[in-house]
């Protein structure tokens, strides 16, 4: 983000304007879905285009605060501001970014500013309720064609992740706590898979938890919290690993009653034997990835100048994934190859969408959602047996490698090509929340 003019703030009341201004804006990046030192950023680029010195930001897992040292009366001026919750909305995180990258241009006052950002939050989702519902049923339709369901069981998988998204939002409402918020999602899957099972004993039945289960964690917090601590940000990086684990109990909670449920009533869910992807039939498996993240950026709102660029950037995914199972790498490191690819190049596409590199890193990597090894899982600690906590632990480290990986690839384009210099002296890890401009000469301001 170039710095090339300030506005001087002198006043008492004129800085504090200007912090009321950031703070604002920070919020809204962390609240939607950016890190702690996105949010951090965001409101040290809004103080330093009005030329207000002397601030310094600090972000937790709830509380952003932002401080000022007055140096006409030798006062520090402070706001802060509650986060208790926070949701996936890529547009409104687009739009703030770009305020705020159109703000160290030319900063218009701070008044206008307000109101701008005011319009931001205010304003309506880009699509339509039912649009974000069926949004989420296409990731978990596409999410069982891409392990190998048939037309039943990708339908099913359609119905009961719309069912899960429509149970959550009506919970959320009523401010029930996320745990309980997935456990009741998770219910679902297995109550679907069993009414397929009777329709038909032959269909892989289990594919439909899966979907379901991938669809509740394409939600999880887990990159944020890989960004947070890779960042330095380690309260609110442990909070947020907190708060996944969380919900991933909820879910396992959900998953794992109903199915113990079901098997004292004669229906065993039984995986099949897992097949690694292969080049045999990669179209196909590229196609549900598009479907996967086509659903998915219609749930989270992605702005729709950017669906191609996400489409691309999956595409690209599976195929590395595909390879690197193909060359024998193992899952977790397939995956961090994936993200790695995918992280560099979302930092060139994301000059082209004129979109932050989060939202398409994050949309482009959820078809690798360890959704199927998290369920095998469950279902071996079922059976008792120890190989559970083994797969849990490897659906675990593909998750983090999904979000390192993506971090790294940022990381790496950065401080080739943007102004690492600069931005170093501040942070730790790239930022992927906001639009850097790429170019050294351009961006030494930053």
């Amino acid at each position: 983000m170039p710095e090339q003019s300030q506005a001087p703030a002198t006043t008492e009341q004129t800085g504090r304007g200007i912090l009321d201004l950031a703070i604002r804006c920070g919020e809204v990046i962390f609240a939607s879905g950016a890190s702690a030192e996105d949010a951090t950023a965001t409101m040290l680029a809004v103080t330093r285009a009005y030329g207000l010195k002397g601030c310094e930001a600090d972000v937790t897992h709830t509380v952003i605060t932002l401080t000022w040292d007055d140096p006409s009366t030798n006062d520090t001026v402070t706001r802060s501001r509650n986060v208790k919750y926070r949701t996936l909305d890529y547009t409104r995180l687009t739009n703030t970014s770009t305020l705020v990258d159109d703000l160290l241009h030319t900063p218009i006052s701070v008044g206008e500013a307000r109101i701008r950002v005011n319009t931001i939050i205010a304003a309506r989702p880009i699509y339509p309720v039912l649009i974000r519902r069926l949004g989420w049923s296409l990731v978990g339709a596409g999410a069982a064609l891409l392990l190998g369901g048939g037309p039943l069981v990708i339908a099913a998988a359609f119905v009961a992740t719309f069912f899960v998204d429509s149970l959550t939002t009506a919970l959320a409402r009523t401010r029930m706590s996320v745990f309980y918020q997935t456990l009741a999602g998770g219910a679902v899957g297995p109550i679907v898979a069993a009414v397929v099972h009777f329709l038909d004993p032959a269909a892989s039945s289990f594919l439909v938890v899966v979907a379901t289960i991938i669809v509740l964690l394409a939600g999880v917090t887990s990159f944020g919290a890989v960004q947070d601590v890779l960042s330095g940000f380690y309260v609110t990086g442990t909070a947020r690993v907190l708060e996944a684990l969380l919900i991933t109990g909820g879910l396992v909670a959900g998953v794992a009653g109903t199915t113990t449920l079901l098997a004292r009533f004669g229906l065993v869910l039984d995986i099949d034997n897992y097949v690694p992807p292969s080049f045999a039939n990669i179209w196909l498996l590229c196609a549900a990835s598009v479907i996967i993240i086509l659903g998915f950026a219609l749930a989270v709102e992605v702005p729709a100048r950017a669906i191609w660029a996400v489409s691309a950037l999956g595409i690209l995914a599976y195929l590395v994934y595909t390879g690197g199972q193909v060359a024998g790498l193992g899952v977790a490191w397939s995956a961090a190859a994936a993200a790695v690819a995918v992280g560099v190049l979302s930092a060139l596409a994301s000059r082209l969408v004129r979109t932050p590199p989060l939202p398409l890193v994050v949309s482009a990597l959820v078809p690798l959602v360890p959704g199927l090894i998290l369920f095998r899982g469950l279902l071996e600690l079922s059976a008792g047996s120890i190989d559970g906590l083994l797969s849990m632990l490897e659906a675990a480290s593909v998750a983090v490698a999904l979000a390192a990986g993506a971090i790294l690839g940022q990381y790496i384009v950065q401080n080739a090509l943007g102004p690492a210099r600069r931005i170093q002296r501040r942070f730790v890890g790239p930022l992927m929340g906001v639009q850097v401009r790429l170019g050294r000469k351009r961006d030494e301001k930053i």
